[in-house]
């Protein structure tokens, strides 16, 4: 049965839906840079200064350590802005799923009115034909 509030809760839904997916987006973007976050410590942890050799030996492992933390500190960069981005989603979801919810009961509400004022019209109309056929009753007898 359509209400007033049908239209309205067909496109809340597809907001919740629409939220919903962007947060599962978001969390599986958090899962992979948390992945590549874990990779790049490993690698910054593997490497290590030698302990003997030449300046040009030691500058390129410098170098190399310093890529290797700048990339480290370039994926937290990114593992910190996923988070954020996952809660803001998080928000998101929870503010369209509490809209959904209050279009949902005020659909239940008028559905229950629309029901209830069938019944009572269903009611006057079997007390209607009660009259008239008691009327209808007592005249033949």
């Amino acid at each position: 049965m359509k209400t007033k509030y049908s239209s309205v809760l067909k496109i809340q839904k597809q907001n919740l839906d629409k939220a919903e997916s962007n947060l599962s987006k978001a969390r599986a973007r958090l899962r992979q840079n948390e992945l590549e976050f874990e990779l790049a410590s490993k690698q910054c942890e593997e490497l290590s200064l030698p302990s003997s050799g030449s300046v040009k030996n030691l500058k390129q492992s410098l170098e190399i350590l310093g890529v290797a933390r700048a990339f480290k500190e370039n994926k937290k960069e990114k593992l910190i802005l996923s988070n954020k981005e996952v809660s803001h989603y998080q928000m998101l979801y929870k503010r369209a799923n509490l809209e959904y919810e209050k279009i949902k009961y005020l659909e239940s509400e008028e559905l229950k009115k629309i029901k209830e004022k069938i019944k009572k019209e269903e009611e006057k109309f079997i007390d209607e034909i009660a009259i008239s056929r008691y009327v209808y009753g007592e005249k033949k007898i």
